[in-house]
């Protein structure tokens, strides 16, 4: 009985081996328009550093931004960016005004439910930027009863602020700057950010602002990843090959080097 089981399960294998290969294999609907038109729709969010538009030349610039010229060189493929704001990210795809997220949004279980990630191209952890003159030096002088913690609604650190701070007031505000603004102008205890954009500002303002670190058991590493609708799986495939390539050629660490980042950002907690 077991031998006839086997059997006719190799059967059914054999026969859909051979029905596979007589058939020709298509990409979804999404990859097909993009590759006929040679158009990929992207939509990102400002971020220093990654994407950024400058006023001088009303082009955007940036390591994402580099990395997508990049692709474009290699495979034909036109990208449009649409710039929305960080909470907008995720609802715009579904809603199909874009094709991809490319703002390095953080993979998590959360987000996972509404989007499908692709491979890492980039890590951060968790810290807090405060005031220069604050007296908040530790992630336990943060998570105090009337402490008020500044995040970016949507983003991998308000879930970790929400998450790890037990005491503390998390408020979610629409973008960066207003939460930074809070911070300076003494309405918020700290703002919980991404390491190197709480770095890069520090080094910006360094008689306004300091970074903290946390300890390695208190803060929360998040990659940096593409994300798709999960009806566009093909579209997935073909940006992680991508992203697959580029880590093996070290293509990350050179763009992290152009832009005086921290190499940990190309290969993560070790």
């Amino acid at each position: 009985m077991l031998r006839t089981i086997a059997t006719a399960l190799a059967s059914a294998a054999v026969a859909a081996v051979v029905a596979l290969s007589s058939t020709g294999v298509s990409a979804g609907p999404t990859l097909d328009r993009i590759i006929s038109e040679k158009k990929l729709v992207v939509g990102v969010a400002p971020w220093n550093k990654f994407i950024l538009m400058n006023p001088k030349t009303s082009q955007y610039e940036g390591l994402i931004v580099d990395d997508i010229r990049n692709l474009e060189a290699m495979t034909g493929i036109k990208v449009e960016l649409v710039n929305t704001t960080w909470s907008g990210l995720v609802a715009g795809l579904q809603a199909g005004k874009w094709d991809v997220i490319m703002s390095g949004l953080g993979a998590t279980p959360e987000r996972a439910t509404a989007v499908a990630f692709g491979e890492a191209f980039g890590y951060l952890s968790s810290t807090a930027m405060v005031r220069a003159d604050s007296p908040v030096r530790t992630f336990a002088d943060l998570d105090k009863e009337g402490n008020v913690l500044s995040v970016v609604s949507g983003t991998a650190a308000q879930q970790y602020a929400q998450r790890t701070f037990k005491k503390a007031k998390v408020t979610p505000l629409s973008d960066t700057g207003a939460a930074v603004l809070e911070v300076m102008q003494g309405r918020s205890t700290a703002y919980i950010g991404d390491s190197v954009s709480n770095e890069l500002r520090a080094q910006e303002r360094p008689t306004e602002l300091r970074n903290v670190k946390f300890a390695s058991n208190q803060t929360e590493w998040t990659s940096m990843n593409h994300a798709v609708r999960y009806a566009d799986l093909d579209l997935l495939v073909f940006l992680d090959t991508y992203v697959r390539s580029m880590k093996l050629r070290g293509w990350y660490r050179t763009l992290a080097e152009k832009w005086n980042l921290p190499p940990e950002l190309a290969v993560g907690p070790r």
